[in-house]
């Protein structure tokens, strides 16, 4: 894929998907992805891998448990090395958690474009439950953080 095809699928992507409300262009190679469900993402395309980097916000978590979460973060990232390309980072100043992906689009086609971003959707989901519901914030990182990852494929 180059970026000439990436550019020409998100202009298709918004009237195709009933799910979004808008996509803006922010630059030659970058836009913003607005849902209906108040989610939005970040696309960028990235000319020196030829890869789709995408991103969002998935919240912020209780402050009580912020250092437990950030612990368990870390261990994520550890986790996510070489199984997935997946990174949780902290945003500043808002500290939000930001779920990052690197996507290979496989094929020039809308469908291949809709499965990556529903495949990213589904764990920025995962991970936000993680790290917004206490409850799930005190059980085993390995065990959730697997759990997420049940069924991924690169």
């Amino acid at each position: 894929m180059r970026l000439s095809d990436l550019q020409y699928l998100m202009h298709q992507l918004g009237p195709a998907t009933p799910e979004i409300v808008a996509v803006i262009q922010e630059d030659i190679d970058s836009w913003q992805v607005v849902f209906d469900e108040d989610v939005s993402l970040q696309i960028q395309w990235i000319e020196t891998t030829m890869r789709v980097l995408i991103s969002c916000a998935i919240g912020q978590p209780p402050e009580d448990m912020r250092e437990q979460v950030y612990a368990s973060l870390l261990q994520a990232n550890l986790l996510l090395s070489g199984v997935a390309n997946l990174k949780l980072a902290l945003s500043q100043p808002e500290e939000d958690v930001m779920l990052i992906g690197e996507y290979e689009i496989t094929s020039s086609t809308l469908a291949s474009l809709q499965d990556s971003l529903s495949g990213f959707l589904r764990f920025a989901a995962k991970f936000s439950s993680m790290v917004t519901d206490a409850s799930a914030a005190s059980s085993p990182v390995e065990a959730g953080f697997m759990s997420a990852l049940h069924g991924h494929h690169t």
